[in-house]
């Protein structure tokens, strides 16, 4: 396996970790809400195959990946919300949006102090090699997500709280997203999501 090929299946491992423990964390968050629907569907669980979506998790990020972009992007299966279950809609797609961005930054905080605490054993450099370029690797990609998901157009998760603040209802939103997926898409390829990351970015490479 080339250096290229090994460090993109690291690449790609840490985003698949990234995307299952973010639908964790949204799926239980919703369950807690009084919601039962992610477990119906099996997305309470730390297994990635049930939060793997064949296009946004395979296809769309190897294909990045491969082309040899300095960033990512993809998508988890959506984890699934009965909003008629909740008392205040609005709460709960405030809440659900602002537990789902936070869930990001905080994987990113974890995956940090993992980065740091490997180089206080003595492990081999066969360990230690691969382990800290993981980890690298899920810090900046999850901080990538969740600055990514502070955009206010939906499918983003801020862009679900600013327009339900704006008294949109969620299946409303559910409609603008599509059309938002495809502005995220034509700002990530011509290069002006990497331009705004890029000063976070740098600040990521001196902690790391």
């Amino acid at each position: 396996m080339t250096a290229d090929l090994f460090f993109g299946f690291l690449q790609w491992l840490a985003l698949v970790f990234i995307f299952t423990v973010h639908n964790y964390i949204k799926a239980i968050t919703v369950i807690r809400m009084g919601d039962d629907t992610p477990r119906r569907f099996g997305f309470d669980t730390l297994n990635p195959l049930p939060h793997i979506d064949p296009i946004g998790t395979v296809v769309l990020p190897l294909a990045f990946i491969l082309l040899k972009s300095p960033l990512v992007i993809g998508w988890p299966r959506p984890v699934p919300v009965d909003y008629s279950r909740f008392r205040s809609v609005k709460r709960a797609v405030v809440l659900i949006a602002a537990v789902s961005i936070l869930s990001y930054f905080f994987i990113g905080a974890v995956a940090y102090a993992l980065y740091k605490t490997l180089f206080l054993f003595p492990l081999p450099e066969t360990v230690v090699f691969p382990l800290s370029a993981l980890f690298q690797f899920t810090v900046i990609i999850s901080v990538f997500f969740g600055f990514l998901n502070l955009i206010p157009i939906p499918p983003m998760e801020m862009g679900y709280i600013v327009f339900s603040l704006m008294g949109k209802d969620v299946w409303e939103i559910h409609r603008y997203a599509l059309f938002g997926s495809l502005i995220i898409l034509l700002l990530f390829v011509s290069g002006v999501l990497a331009y705004l990351f890029k000063p976070i970015y740098v600040f990521l490479l001196t902690l790391l």
